[in-house]
Parts: C-alpha cells; sequence; structure tokens
C-alpha cells in the first residue's frame, strides 16, 4: 500500500511537471545568473549610476534575483537596474507570461527623479513596439496596468489598489488567446477582458524597470495556459493561498 502511495504521488508530480513545461520558451530560473534555461534568450543587467549590480538570495524556488539598492530603497523614484534579454513574442494569436516578484517599493504618482513614474515595468514597452506589444506595471497603490494597447488593456478599474503588495512574494500570470486576456495573482484568475487586439511580435523583453525587490522564475509559454494549468504552476512552487512574506 505504501509503495503504491508513493507511485502515485511520483506519478502527480510527473503530470504537473509536464503540463508547467509544455510549450515553455522562456524559463529564467536566477539561480545565480541570468541564464535562460530553455533557449539563449539570456538577460543581461541594466545598471544606473545610482545603483549597485544585482544581488542573489533565497527566492521561491531555488535562487532569485534581488534588484535595486536597499539603501536607496525610501526613494521610490530612483530608478533601479533592470533586466533586458533578446526573446522574441512566443506567438502573437496566444501567449503565457509568468512571474515570482516581491516589490519591495512600490513605486507611482507623476514623473518623478530620473523620471520613474510607475514600478516593476516588464514587457516591450522599451522596445521599438512599446505598448503594441505585451506590457505590464503596477501603481504606487498597488494597481495594476497590464495588456496590449494602452485603448484596450487592464487598468485599475479592473485590476485595483492593493493587487500588488509590497513586501510579499507573489507569481503574477498574464495569458493572452485570440484576444481575450486573462490575469492571475497566486495562480487565481482575477481578471479578464475580451477584445484584445493581437499584439505586434516583439523583438526583446524587458524585466523590471524601476524596480527595487526579489525577481524569480519568470516563464514565457507559446500558448494560454489554462486555470489549472496556472494553479498547478502556483503550487509547484509551494503557494498555498496567499503569497508568502519576505524571507
Amino acid at each position: 500500500m505504501k509503495a503504491y502511495i508513493i507511485l502515485v504521488m511520483r506519478l502527480t508530480l510527473f503530470i504537473t511537471t509536464v503540463v508547467a513545461e509544455e510549450g515553455l520558451v522562456n524559463h529564467w530560473k536566477f539561480d545565480g545568473d541570468y541564464k535562460d534555461s530553455v533557449g539563449k534568450k539570456h538577460a543581461w543587467a541594466i545598471h544606473t549610476d545610482v545603483k549597485g549590480p544585482p544581488t542573489w538570495e533565497t527566492g521561491r524556488i531555488g535562487q532569485a534575483v534581488t534588484l535595486g539598492d536597499p539603501v536607496l530603497i525610501p526613494y521610490p523614484k530612483i530608478s533601479g537596474p533592470g533586466l533586458l534579454t533578446n526573446a522574441e513574442c512566443p506567438n502573437p494569436n496566444a501567449f503565457t507570461v509568468s512571474w515570482w516578484w516581491r516589490p519591495d517599493v512600490l513605486g507611482g504618482g507623476v514623473g518623478g527623479v530620473n523620471g520613474a513614474r510607475w514600478s516593476g515595468r516588464m514587457g516591450t514597452h522599451h522596445d521599438d513596439v512599446r505598448w503594441n506589444g505585451w506590457y505590464f506595471h503596477s501603481s504606487q497603490a498597488g494597481a495594476v496596468y497590464c495588456g496590449v494597447t494602452t485603448a484596450k488593456r487592464f487598468t485599475p478599474k479592473d485590476i485595483p489598489s492593493g493587487t500588488v503588495v509590497k513586501g510579499v512574494w507573489q507569481m503574477l500570470t498574464f495569458t493572452f488567446d485570440k484576444g481575450t486576456g486573462r490575469f492571475y495573482k497566486n495562480g487565481a484568475l482575477i481578471a479578464t477582458k475580451a477584445g484584445m487586439p493581437v499584439p505586434v511580435r516583439w523583438r526583446g523583453f524587458h524585466m523590471t524597470h524601476w524596480f527595487n525587490g526579489g525577481l524569480d522564475d519568470v516563464r514565457l509559454y507559446d500558448h494560454a495556459l489554462s486555470d489549472a494549468e496556472v494553479g498547478k504552476l502556483y503550487q509547484s512552487a509551494g503557494g498555498k493561498g496567499k503569497g508568502s512574506s519576505k524571507r
């Protein structure tokens, strides 16, 4: 009986892993380096004049990269380093972006020092496609802007203040499937919007401009993960309901 239970547990873990890895085109684990464990679209750090190089910490899965300078954390309008990759759009008709992060600062408001306005920019804003590819940022109050174009995207009306929480590890996921965008936090669907246009096929994927905090397990898929798959992805990192706090 014991052997049977162990076999079932191993089989369940195997199935979960297969689901989570199917269609995975880029995966940055940040286990002490910026390598993409799937392809060759490595990330490299972009440093500003006021920030030191990234360091490494214990993340949600193995290690995580720590971006920003703790000395400057009280000043959220000071820009932090970002990570740039040459990853391309995996599939303009359907794709998934998922990442774990812990924002130690929620910047926001009008333009500030060095032009920073929001916290945690991710996506194609700094590519020539800008808001015609895929883009995400949070506000000072923890609301979310995310989608393909400014005319048809998630805004704080859809994903309100308090969604992104300061100092807490949380998994955020966006899926796009033939015009419908879905946004998840910690494996749970929190917003859906139809009518999003097909994005321009971008050539470059940027992570965490204007950001202080931890980043871990960034994934790009060439299809839209289902609700169940997003939930399994969250659980695979030990997620149980609310995200874990900084550790």
